[in-house]
């Protein structure tokens, strides 16, 4: 006997409605300790790709025990990432459960990845954040900051001058101050914390922008980050990722390894992952003066986690 049943989706308005950057930050920083405590587990390879002429899909799972749940977050690429959603499903009995439309959180789940990372990698009196990119996720990243690492002055680089001053317009939050910058050899002296979230296929960032005491954190899908930041003469002193396999194929890391950058000089290089960091099992920062680089791609249990959450704010399950 065949039993009919329809499957709950949750669009972007109603994830807004129930779901924060607090709650984000909360379930960010429980995941990545769960994961670094192995108690998840992530799909193996990290993503899968699916691709048949102009059109593909990304697929990126992940399996938590915490909340009794697997899911899967499904891209479609050939959208420019538009119209992603998380299928999550009871572990027990492989029921789906709910589908969940992930724009929104998308972009809350990397800002406060950046955020969780800082709070894990950066010195603890550190208020400075300068931010290089103006885009959708970049909107979130200083709310982010102000939760989780109390900064008190942004300093914005855009693509151009003029997209610097109308985000910096935008952003009002208590005891923050937000500035645009004309360009990150302005920004960064002087600045605690730099994260980078652009989709450049050059490098912007480089190592000249990485002070001692310094924190960069690279969150982009493009070549953002110059390899000199990791293996020139004025490389940073710690290097650490969320997940290396993700890592290597996009973003920084990937631009790396694309253009010359052996995997074991890679390997040679990375201090820690930072979920082991955030289970207390390698220090992050161990000197006041390190110069930290971190690249944060994203790991696909923070994404199953907050659609959990989501789920059951709104008591479909």
């Amino acid at each position: 006997m065949s039993v009919s049943t329809t499957l709950p989706l949750v669009a972007d308005e109603e994830v807004r409605r129930v779901v924060g950057i607090e709650d984000a930050l909360a379930v960010v920083r429980q995941t990545y300790e769960d994961f670094g405590a192995d108690r998840l587990a992530l799909s193996s390879p990290t993503i899968t790709r699916l691709a048949g002429g102009a059109r593909g899909f990304g697929l990126k799972g992940a399996l938590l025990d915490r909340y009794g749940v697997a899911g899967v977050r499904v891209t479609p690429t050939h959208t420019g990432g538009h119209g992603s959603w998380c299928l999550v499903l009871e572990t027990a009995s492989g029921r789906p459960l709910v589908a969940v439309e992930e724009s929104w959180l998308y972009r809350l789940r990397t800002a406060a990845s950046a955020a969780v990372a800082a709070r894990l990698l950066a010195r603890p009196d550190s208020t400075v954040l300068t931010l290089v990119g103006t885009g959708r996720i970049g909107r979130l990243v200083p709310a982010a900051f102000a939760a989780e690492f109390g900064v008190t002055e942004v300093r914005v680089v855009g693509r151009t001058p003029a997209s610097a001053v109308e985000f910096a317009a935008r952003q009002s939050l208590p005891g923050l101050i937000v500035t645009a910058a004309a360009g990150l050899d302005e920004a960064a002296p002087g600045s605690d914390v730099v994260v980078a979230i652009t989709s450049a296929r050059e490098p912007v960032v480089h190592a000249r922008h990485l002070p001692p005491g310094g924190t960069l954190i690279g969150l982009g899908g493009g070549a953002e980050i110059a390899a000199g930041a990791l293996t020139g003469p004025d490389a940073a002193d710690r290097f650490f990722v969320d997940d290396l396999d993700y890592a290597s194929e996009t973003g920084s890391v990937a631009g790396w390894l694309a253009a010359g950058l052996s995997p074991g000089t890679l390997s040679a290089r990375l201090t820690a992952l930072l979920p082991a960091v955030a289970a207390g099992l390698r220090p992050g920062r161990t000197d006041p003066g390190d110069r930290v680089l971190a690249v944060v791609q994203g790991v696909a249990a923070c994404d199953v986690a907050l659609a959990c959450l989501t789920m059951r704010r709104l008591g479909i399950a």
